[in-house]
């Protein structure tokens, strides 16, 4: 029997398996401050719980708008240090294949995504720190508009966090290595299935020691 689709019904997948090559430890378990929610407060806790923050507050807009949504954190190298920090109920996948980098995880979360008869998928990455709600909450409110794949576009690039169809998990299943899904966001805007939101926050990330010391100062 088919499955049947709910055709807005979404999963906010959260990519957190990465080796955190170019830092030196845990990156996403470091304490780092970021504002609250609402932007009014400035609030330390390990980076993952920030993203983790913004993807549950995500989650609860669109239970106001009745949209069928889960989150999901895929983890994998450092998974039980990770694991520890987060808060009971959090549904984690493991991946076990996270060397072959972030379509691996991709691939791990779509079983999930299906199971759940979600008929699209948000990915986004656990240490895009300039990343906000409200940037979250704008990419979200596009594709109810457009009803189309939409991603983040900065420095002239297309990339997470980004919002896939169903038509295209199979697509999505077939990438390769470690550049995640902009292979097929760029042949998506060639064929003209893609709709951009520009967010100028999305060039912070945390990569090195001195991404997250440059980000602090902004607060201290």
């Amino acid at each position: 029997m088919n499955k049947v689709l709910n055709h807005n019904s979404i999963t906010l997948l959260l990519l957190a398996a990465g080796q955190s090559r170019r830092f030196n430890g845990v990156k996403l378990a470091q304490p780092i401050t970021d504002l609250s929610i609402d932007g009014s407060t400035a609030k330390t806790q390990p980076l993952l719980l920030h993203s983790l923050d913004k993807l549950n507050a995500l989650s609860t807009y669109l239970d106001t708008l009745k949209i069928q949504n889960q989150v999901v954190i895929v983890l994998g190298h450092h998974q039980q240090t990770l694991q520890q920090l987060l808060p009971k109920g959090t549904k984690i996948i493991i991946n076990e294949d996270s060397d072959r980098g972030l379509s691996s995880s991709i691939k791990t979360a779509l079983q999930a995504t299906e199971q759940a008869q979600a008929n699209n998928l948000l990915i986004t990455l656990a240490d895009h720190i300039g990343i906000s709600y409200s940037d979250y909450q704008q990419l979200v409110q596009l594709w109810l508009k457009t009803q189309n794949n939409v991603c983040a576009y900065y420095q002239e690039k297309l990339a997470a966090p980004a919002i896939f169809k169903h038509t295209h998990f199979l697509a999505l299943g077939e990438l390769q290595g470690d550049k995640g899904a902009k292979p097929l966001l760029k042949k998506l805007a060639a064929s003209n299935e893609l709709t951009t939101l520009f967010l100028a926050n999305g060039i912070y990330d945390i990569d090195t020691e001195k991404d997250l010391l440059t980000w602090q100062k902004q607060f201290y």
